[in-house]
């Protein structure tokens, strides 16, 4: 699109400029997205110079540092004690026998699997099915493989501060500096370093119980792990990037049993655009409808606004899941909607079953029942603290309301709503309750060419869940997960780099 001139753009008319501004973010996406990727080297430049500046000081110490200091990269703690630091030289040296114990007799036996997730089967005596040959467990093998790489990354970490506590020694030692004593370590963890004490345990409960289980999941994507290859009666392997290739482009063969990967293809492609349909739709109907109410309630001509506001926190305050449940009974054959239509001598409809095209609408209408009433809290919220003094100065000037709104309201409202439509839209992505809950993914309606666990109702993340729960295929399905962290994260970056709230955070302060 080609650069325009202020003077050009103000002799646009309205419905034009609001062209321009939407055309114009859709045609910079790619030059966005371009932008991120030759910036990307950039950003990995300074993160690795940031670890390599980490490391720069071991370098140094293992060059210029004394024989005590060389001691301690093979006995950690081993400067600390030829300098009087006996508290610390004991807890680096006991962490470094219980490293040693847990590889010797844990975390070695599984790393050294980790190329091949098992060779041998377990194997059962066929009359009795009592276990003959326990046999390797891929499962095991992978989970406790990321535990102990998470290990010995955490002791590379130790490693390297150790030879450094070592070398400061030393050139403290030189100049005669006295080394901290253990009263001083735990004086600075319950002072200046309060921090890192409070923080540890809670750092140490993120390794094991997000990141690790968030790898084993990355890492499932690359196996063909799945309900034929179910541990600890069979091995599931490495299959590369097959799982991607069947999800993406459907040409590769056999994966997760009799499914043809053509199939997967198509199923994905389908639910990923009404995913996009329903994310979009959702979003905006329930933005512009709740700041429609919103502004209407807090109209100073309205009476009972507590009363209109408390009927709203009402169904707030309803359990998310009762309301779908409800609602979904409400919406079959037998529920009130049809028998009030029944009873009008009118014919009944299937409100969520008769067609996809019909069910779709009624899952968008049903999330404005459920989501209006919290974009209209927000949106309150927002109104009561747009300055008065904004609005009498606009009627001074002879400002209309509808003027008003657009230049004043509209644009201070999604100013500070920018940030969370990022979060709607992406908690829209995986709205689970209310597809699952409301239609279970599926109309009923056969389709042939869908993959299995699919309805023509999901979203990627109930089709995610179909084909964990029900499916067993937890390879198809850690694919599906990495590709909506992809697909959210895209949205996310882009969008939230070009709001105002972002790119102008001072305008309404």
């Amino acid at each position: 699109m080609r650069q325009i001139s202020t003077l050009e753009y103000l002799s646009m008319s309205k419905a034009r400029r609001a062209w321009f501004k939407f055309s114009s973010f859709i045609l910079n996406i790619p030059r966005a997205i371009g932008r991120w990727f030759r910036n990307l080297p950039h950003k990995f430049g300074a993160f690795f110079g940031k670890i390599g500046g980490w490391f720069a000081g071991l370098f140094d110490a293992l060059r210029y540092g004394n024989w005590k200091t060389r001691m301690s990269a093979l006995i950690l703690g081993f400067g600390c004690f030829a300098y009087h630091q006996i508290g610390r030289g004991l807890l680096y040296l006991l962490y470094e026998i219980i490293f040693v114990l847990f590889m010797v007799f844990f975390g070695a036996k599984y790393i050294a699997k980790l190329g091949t997730l098992g060779d041998v089967a377990q194997v059962r005596d066929p009359d009795t099915d009592l276990v003959l040959i326990e046999g390797d467990n891929s499962f095991s093998i992978l989970l406790y493989s990321m535990l102990t790489i998470a290990v010995i990354v955490f002791t590379l970490i130790i490693w390297v501060k150790s030879i450094k506590d070592a070398y400061n020694n030393q050139l403290g030692y030189s100049i005669a500096q006295r080394a901290a004593s253990a009263k001083d370590d735990v004086g600075q963890l319950l002072n200046h370093k309060f921090h890192l004490t409070i923080l540890a345990f809670p750092s140490l409960t993120l390794v094991v119980f997000t990141i690790v289980p968030l790898m084993f999941m990355i890492l499932v994507a690359f196996t063909n792990y799945n309900r034929n290859t179910i541990p600890p009666a069979n091995l599931f392997t490495w299959v590369g990037f097959d799982n991607f290739a069947a999800v993406l482009t459907g040409q590769a063969k056999g994966l997760s049993g009799a499914q043809d990967a053509s199939r997967w293809s198509y199923t994905f492609w389908r639910i990923l655009g009404w995913t996009m349909e329903w994310a979009v739709l959702a979003t905006f109907t329930n933005l512009f409808l709740g700041m429609i109410v919103a502004l209407i309630i807090n109209k100073k001509s309205i009476k009972l606004k507590k009363f209109w506001r408390t009927c709203l926190v009402t169904v707030v305050a309803v359990p998310q899941f009762v309301s779908l449940l409800l609602v979904s009974k409400m919406l079959n054959n037998a529920g009130i909607f049809n028998s009030i239509l029944f009873s009008l001598g009118l014919p009944t409809v299937d409100w969520l079953h008769e067609s996809a095209s019909l069910a779709k609408f009624m899952i968008v209408v049903v999330n404005l029942w459920v989501g209006v009433p919290h974009t209209v809290l927000t949106c309150t919220g927002i109104l009561m603290n747009i300055p008065d003094d904004l609005y009498e100065a606009a009627k001074i000037d002879g400002a209309n309301p509808v003027k008003m709104f657009s230049k004043i309201t509209l644009p201070y409202m999604m100013f500070v709503l920018g940030p969370s439509l990022i979060t709607t839209f992406v908690g829209n992505i995986n709205n689970f309750n209310l597809i699952f809950l409301l239609t279970g993914g599926s109309t009923g309606i056969a389709d042939s060419r869908l993959a299995t666990q699919a309805g023509d109702l999901d979203l990627l993340i109930t089709w995610l869940y179909k084909l964990t729960v029900n499916g067993q295929q937890y390879d198809v399905a850690s694919v599906i997960g990495i590709l909506i962290f992809i697909v959210v994260a895209f949205f996310s970056l882009i969008v939230y780099s070009r709001i105002g709230s972002v790119k102008n955070e001072e305008d309404f302060q």
